[in-house]
């Protein structure tokens, strides 16, 4: 017989190895979830192949026409130099507009070294076509993702060949260089480097499926600790991170071969819903278990249980833990039963998808959807950022012809980019004649990607931040790899796949391993110093702070405003879902896709979001800060709310319930009304008065109890109490 020491260190270490597991269950999944589709990967590994391909078959184009070192030098890096942010940028499907795309990134960047090498023979007419080309290349990001495209690439070429300073007679050999360079880039995106619309939705499915394991990760550490405020914010934002997902599926649903045969983008996009509706339901249904003064230990392990059978159990095991606590939950805990039934849905939709038999008859979808129309537009394959809704800040009505207010939003940035560039060209040469340049890139890339003041900051500072910790490394590291050619080569190869690996969700670590990146190169080529490297941090942060004091002086789009914009147009899509769930609940028969409702108002929802971290993370100052948080969390709930009203109000008849069609009236009222107001607030809910959970809770009051309504009631009560917290400022 064991002692009762060795039984407790066979208990603990059985402990530890099942927590360990669990631990790599949940980080697997964070890795599937946190990468939908593979598209950060894919880019990593892009850029990767094409740079390390590329360099070969420059290296044997200069073998062949017999250049010389110096000039074979220059073919091949700017070879390296093109092929790089084309062949992650270039993610259209079908390949004749992907070969369009690299054909005309090919005149871009030879118009670019011509224009660079022609104006670099005189001095200063070199600086002010640099400046002019700045402003074309942000300018032509208004006629949508492949001028984006071509913008960069020109404006690559001509940096390149500006500062290399090669001479005129060299320009043939670098125009046949870039040529030979996204030709055979091309050939990698229309072959080993396409993107499979198919394998790419595949790909985002499984990704949702493991955000939605993550969540239910993050509800059992709820229901463990409640009193965890970390633990609920996480599970919060595993939320937040599903719509994300879903509405990156939604988007890759309009492409064309995206789904087989046997799929409807109608059943897809509803199914996606469904998913949502129903870990919304489970979480909250955990939330208000948390929250309980005295949850029994039996409820805790039966809860706990089935948790733990719907993320990893068979489903067959997983629906009869959910069933049961359904329908033998535990008396006088409701939020039990709730998540019981929570379970179930989320278990039969996702069965949906995986065994056709056992979907619903849905006579109105058809295999091919002639009446689909997407409601997410994808940029590059990825979610559209805020430039739509900063532009709206600008209109001014009644504005003359030749007023900024008229102005397009990339017209403002391209003056703001040529601004900073013109003054990091100042600054920079009174630093370092000779390497100024890298405060022009500082600048330019500040206004890449951003919309607002406020990401153009976060971005500056994340490129500062990014080269100082890359700079301390960067020095390591070529003590390291010093007199080792292939540890070099090696080192840059995995610099190239981190940096574009993480440059859709990190920018510091982009910056950190380009910066890592230069140190290496400047060793393969023997002119590597530490003082070189502290060169490149001054002149990096003269651009980063240039490009600050630019976006906040120059024609700026302020964050706060976005932010209103953002809000007014998210609480316009919830007005709009509700006359519909209205319209529905009344019988009246209209055009309207209650569903696509539902994804358009999560996508202004996941506007607000997005905005509001641009302008709260990293300010100074945290005024305001806490009750920004607390209107932006209210108008969340108010999103998840209505999907899971709409998703009732569509599966109830049609013309069933004319008392709930009022009641979403009254609230589709309210989010008009708070559309029209410049600022709100948070409160405490009214007390006296007829505030809206006043008025719609004397309609639904009224009514008389029914099993057919009474759960869509319960949803209209909670939307009517989340719009209540938000009050003008003067009430």
């Amino acid at each position: 017989m064991s002692s009762p020491a060795s039984a407790r260190s066979r208990d603990l270490l059985v402990s530890g190895r099942s927590r360990l597991s669990v631990e790599a269950r949940d980080a697997r999944d964070r890795v599937l979830a946190s990468d939908p589709g593979l598209t950060r990967l894919r880019q990593g590994v892009s850029a990767l192949l094409a740079v390390a391909t590329t360099v070969a078959v420059e290296a044997v184009f200069v073998r062949l026409v017999g250049a010389s070192s110096q000039t074979g030098l220059l073919g091949i890096l700017l070879g390296a130099v093109v092929a790089m942010p084309l062949s992650t940028s270039v993610r259209e499907s079908d390949r004749r507009t992907a070969v369009v795309t690299v054909a005309s990134g090919a005149v871009a960047a030879a118009l670019g070294a011509v224009v660079g090498v022609t104006t670099a023979q005189v001095h200063v007419l070199g600086l002010v076509a640099f400046t002019v080309v700045t402003f074309v290349a942000v300018w032509l990001r208004r006629f949508g993702p492949r001028w984006f495209t071509l913008g960069f690439l020109g404006w690559q070429a001509f940096f390149f060949s500006l500062f290399l300073d090669p001479p005129v007679a060299a320009l043939p050999f670098m125009v046949a260089a870039i040529v030979l360079a996204t030709g055979w880039v091309g050939v990698l995106l229309v072959t080993v480097l396409r993107v499979d619309p198919g394998v790419a939705l595949t790909r985002t499915v499984t990704a949702l499926r493991a955000r939605a394991r993550a969540a239910i990760s993050t509800a059992i550490d709820v229901l463990d600790s409640p009193h965890d405020l970390k633990a609920v914010r996480a599970m919060r934002g595993q939320l937040v991170a599903l719509s994300e997902v879903s509405l990156l599926l939604d988007g890759q649903l309009s492409q064309a071969d995206s789904l087989p045969a046997h799929l409807s983008p109608g059943f897809m996009r509803r199914w996606v819903v469904d998913i949502e509706v129903a870990l919304d339901e489970v979480c909250g249904a955990v939330l208000d278990l948390s929250q309980l003064p005295h949850l029994p230990e039996g409820v805790r392990h039966d809860v706990r249980a089935v948790l733990g059978s719907v993320g990893w159990a068979p489903t067959v095991v997983a629906l009869e833990h959910a069933r049961a606590l359904q329908s033998h939950g535990h008396e006088g805990v409701v939020p039990a039963r709730r998540l019981g039934a929570a379970a179930v849905l989320l278990l039969e939709t996702v069965d949906e998808l995986d065994h056709p038999a056992l979907r619903p008859d849905r006579s109105d979808e058809v295999l091919d959807d002639p009446q689909f129309e997407p409601v997410v537009t994808l940029f590059s394959g990825n979610l559209p950022g805020s430039a739509p809704l900063a532009e709206q800040t600008h209109a001014r009505e009644g504005a003359r012809r030749w007023s900024p207010s008229r102005w397009r939003l990339s017209t403002r940035q391209a003056v703001q980019a040529a601004v900073a560039a013109g003054l990091s060209i100042v600054i920079g040469d009174l630093i370092s004649p000779q390497r100024y340049y890298w405060a022009v890139i500082a600048s330019f890339i500040a206004f890449t990607g951003t919309s607002t003041a406020g990401e153009t900051i976060r971005k500056s500072l994340g490129r500062i931040t990014g080269t100082v910790a890359g700079l301390v490394v960067a020095v390591a590291l070529a003590n390291v790899t010093a007199g080792s050619t292939v540890m070099v080569l090696a080192s840059l190869g995995a610099c190239i796949f981190f940096a574009f690996y993480l440059q859709a969700v990190s920018y510091t670590g982009m910056t950190f391993f380009i910066t890592l990146m230069l140190g290496e190169l400047y060793a393969l080529l023997h002119t590597f110093t530490d003082s070189l490297l502290l060169l490149r941090l001054e002149e990096t942060a003269v651009g980063a702070v240039v490009g600050i004091g630019v976006c906040v002086v120059v024609l700026p789009s302020g964050t706060r405003a976005t932010l209103r914009v953002a809000r007014r147009s998210f609480l316009t899509a919830l007005a709009d879902l509700l006359a519909a769930c209205a319209d529905h609940l009344e019988g009246v028969s209209g055009e309207r896709d209650l569903i696509a409702l539902v994804v358009r108002s999560g996508a202004a929802a996941r506007q607000v979001v997005r905005t509001h971290q641009a302008l709260t993370r990293g300010r100074v100052f945290g005024a305001g800060r806490e009750a920004l948080q607390h209107r932006i969390s209210v108008l969340g709930s108010a999103d998840a709310v209505a999907r899971t009203l709409a998703a009732r109000v569509e599966a109830s008849p049609a013309g069933s319930s004319p008392a709930l069609a009022r009641a979403c009236r009254l609230i589709e009222a309210e989010a008009r009304r708070l559309v029209d107001l410049p600022t709100l607030i948070t409160s405490p809910p009214r007390t006296t008065g007829e505030g809206i959970s006043e008025r719609v809770g004397a309609v639904l009051d009224a009514m008389p109890s029914d099993p057919a309504t009474d759960r869509v009631r319960v949803v209209v009560r909670r939307l009517a109490d989340s719009l209540a917290l938000l009050t003008p400022r003067s009430s």
